[in-house]
């Protein structure tokens, strides 16, 4: 597909809906959480967030594995158990495998509590100047190198043996703001491969982006999400404000943006920009809840 004249018909959403046979879901946070008790045995609960809520309730229907960090001490002690890298999920209501990616503590925390919740949550809901004291240049520059960075290179090698541990067409899901650099990565390796990534998050308007992050963490990021064949917002603002910020960052090194259908050609890869507000379901919270 060359840049002057991608094929639109080739990568309508319907189209891209029909071609796996496989899910592949990556988050941040396992649908399973694995802890060890006082008697040191190790036992199972349901994944905590909103995330996992969403998605659980459709991918026992399909053939899936999730893709997640582990990141507490029974994820750890579970991934010692499992066979060429994958857990039967324990869970009678979930029928997924599990593929938990290991990185060290001081990476995770990195990745985790300075790069995602401490700079890219609070700049995403334009709060960065209310947050916690401020990263200095070098401090920031190190969580994304040494942590963001390097959790993003894991989840994108993990998501990518996957793809090859079977010869099925896979489909990618991504899921929020700890994984921008994913899809960019698994493409390089896999050109063809079907990718979507929900943001469950707002997305500011660029010159929020621009006055908190240094220009290259920022291009990275809007280079990282472009790998994606469909990258969903919560609103039609969110999305909006991507395309600013892709026409901004990119426009003059050869991005094209069609703003009346929402599409981005960049290095040869068409990706469609959409908002799906994200729904919970109601029988299934109040089940939780009981």
């Amino acid at each position: 597909m060359s840049r002057d004249t991608p094929n639109r018909s080739q990568t309508t959403d319907e189209q891209l809906s029909l071609q796996a046979d496989r899910l592949i879901i990556a988050t941040n946070r396992g649908p399973v959480e694995y802890v060890v008790t006082r008697e040191k045995t190790l036992k199972f609960r349901r994944g905590s967030g909103g995330v996992v809520t969403a998605l659980s309730g459709i991918v026992s229907r399909v053939n899936t594995t999730w893709v997640a960090l582990a990141m507490i001490d029974g994820d750890h002690r579970a991934v010692v158990e499992a066979h060429e890298g994958l857990l039967e999920s324990p869970m009678r209501d979930l029928h997924v495998h599990l593929r938990y990616v290991e990185v060290p503590k001081s990476v995770y925390r990195k990745h985790y509590d300075l790069m995602g919740n401490r700079i890219l949550w609070f700049t995403q809901h334009y709060l960065l100047e209310h947050g916690e004291d401020a990263l200095s240049a070098e401090k920031l520059q190190d969580a994304w190198k040494n942590g963001y960075t390097r959790v993003n290179e894991a989840i994108a090698a993990a998501i990518c043996e996957e793809i090859e541990r079977e010869p099925t067409r896979s489909m990618v899901m991504l899921h929020d703001y700890h994984l921008y650099l994913v899809s960019a990565r698994v493409r390089e390796r896999h050109p063809r491969i079907v990718m979507q990534q929900f943001l469950h998050i707002p997305w500011p308007e660029f010159r929020y982006w621009a006055s908190s992050l240094p220009t290259a963490i920022l291009r990275a990021i809007f280079e990282g999400v472009l790998g994606n064949d469909i990258l969903g917002f919560q609103t039609r603002r969110d999305a909006d404000n991507f395309l600013e910020g892709v026409h901004a960052l990119l426009e003059s090194e050869g991005a094209q943006i069609d703003a009346d259908h929402q599409e981005i050609v960049w290095k040869d890869h068409r990706t469609q920009v959409r908002d799906y507000p994200i729904s919970i379901s109601v029988t299934d919270e109040r089940t939780i809840v009981r």
